[in-house]
């Protein structure tokens, strides 16, 4: 069977697909239902609605590729719309989506289709399988293995535990992408030496101290930015240090574009199972700008160190790649990224290998 060449009425429930406010998988969601519309294939996004807890204000009134349903509640989830996913030919449920395990289990009894789960939160999930707990917004023992295909932003031995203890069927990481047409090169000014963009997490703070604020504080003739929200008061910022507190993302791409090279550090979640490269690594990664990052599990499988990317443990490696690495040879990493992650790593690849593991499960 090549689900390619049918067309096919797909029901996805989620988060909030129109608000992507401190929601990066409406992102994800977006690019991964737009390309498959391009092959005809149709589809019902089910979410929360404003009134939910966990939506944040539209910034799409509605989807151009897409029909969006909103529901009040579960229980209306489950009263209204169980003759929707009776009759698609494929029901996936997103991580994140209150009371989570109850819907998978009406998922489980109702669907007649192909059932998937797309994970976003590995990390999350394993803890409370691990735990074996009550918390219903994550799957539990019982409703894990309804799924035929478990989708997961993470890969490597994450993946493999899931189906050895956990009796899922068929696990398969399906990673963050990009957009080609919307991050790319640009000719323009270099503004910043180094910049980094990235809400403000605790326990990453000691990682940014040392590999962008300290470098700031010891070439004050040199200029850095930081971007992001929720930063407290930086009164002991040096004064070459920018501060943006939002910085919205029609404006990434200049940003990326105008920076001689860019830090990428990932959560410490993302970090403790290692194989989950994060969007703001491939959107960096697409605009051709040289990467600093730290080293994780894994990420020789999505870029190479010193020929794609620069990994940096301290601050002196960061001063060492930004004033004693030719530009030249930076720009000859930027642009080997650039190419792995138009090759390999783009919403459409996405939907492409989407398709190709149901066509695996199929046969």
């Amino acid at each position: 069977m090549n689900f390619s060449e049918q067309t096919l009425d797909l029901v996805i429930i989620g988060q909030s697909i129109l608000s992507s406010q401190g929601n990066p998988a409406a992102q994800l969601y977006r690019g991964l239902i737009n390309e498959l519309s391009h092959y005809g294939h149709r589809t019902t996004y089910l979410e929360p609605s404003g009134t939910a807890p966990t939506s944040g204000p539209r910034d799409m009134l509605r989807s151009p590729y897409c029909e969006v349903w909103p529901y009040e509640n579960v229980d209306t989830l489950l009263r209204e719309y169980t003759p929707t996913i009776a009759s698609a030919d494929l029901v996936m449920l997103g991580s994140g989506v209150p009371e989570t395990d109850r819907i998978a289990q009406w998922i489980g009894k109702e669907a007649r289709g192909i059932k998937l789960y797309y994970d976003t939160d590995l990390t999350t999930t394993l803890r409370h399988l691990d735990a074996d707990d009550d918390c219903c917004d994550t799957l539990s023992t019982a409703s894990v293995g309804v799924f035929n295909l478990y989708l997961s932003t993470t890969g490597g031995p994450a993946l493999a535990r899931l189906c050895e203890h956990y009796g899922v069927r068929c696990a398969r990481a399906l990673y963050e992408s990009i957009d080609a047409f919307s991050f790319y090169r640009m000719d323009i000014e270099k503004t910043y030496d180094l910049g980094f963009i990235g809400t403000h997490k605790p326990e990453r703070q000691p990682l940014l101290d040392e590999l962008l604020i300290g470098p700031a504080r010891v070439t004050p003739n040199r200029r850095f930015v930081l971007a992001g929200d929720a930063y407290p008061e930086p009164r002991e910022w040096p004064d070459n240090l920018i501060y943006l507190d939002h910085l919205p993302e029609t404006n990434r791409v200049d940003f990326y574009n105008r920076q001689s090279c860019t830090l990428i550090l990932s959560h410490s979640l993302r970090r403790m199972h290692g194989f989950t490269p994060s969007r703001q690594l491939l959107a960096a990664a697409a605009c051709g700008v040289p990467i600093l990052t730290e080293d994780w599990a894994g990420l020789e499988e999505f870029f190479e160190d010193k020929t794609e990317v620069f990994c940096v443990t301290e601050g002196n490696d960061v001063l060492d790649i930004l004033y004693g690495t030719e530009e030249s040879l930076r720009r000859r990493v930027g642009t080997k990224a650039r190419e792995r992650v138009l090759a390999e790593h783009t919403t459409a690849r996405r939907a492409q290998q989407l398709l190709g593991f149901l066509n695996e499960i199929a046969d």
